[in-house]
């Protein structure tokens, strides 16, 4: 991602850490939003995944106390950012 990007970290504190559930909240949270949004497990050091993309999220294996690393570029970007803060705060659906 280029310039203007807001990124932020998050620890997963789902018992079953990022699977089909909390993951499928995850990627419904973001479909009010046209930013683009890329998230990484930093604790597996992997690359960015667009964080749309539910299969992407759990090619990831984000587990329970996992940090992950969310990176949001766009007009709409503080209001993506914000619903995500907000959706990973109350557990993801869970």
């Amino acid at each position: 991602m280029s310039m203007n990007c807001l990124i932020e970290d998050f620890i997963i504190n789902n018992p079953n850490g990022l699977h089909a559930r909390p993951g499928a909240f995850f990627v419904d949270t973001l479909k009010p939003f046209k930013s683009e949004v890329k998230i990484c497990n930093t604790h597996r050091g992997e690359k960015q995944v667009n964080a749309r993309s539910l299969l992407s999220l759990m090619v990831l294996g984000i587990k329970q106390g996992h940090n992950v690393r969310v990176f949001v570029q766009g007009d709409d970007a503080p209001q993506a950012l914000e619903a995500l803060r907000n959706a990973i705060a109350s557990g993801l659906g869970e």
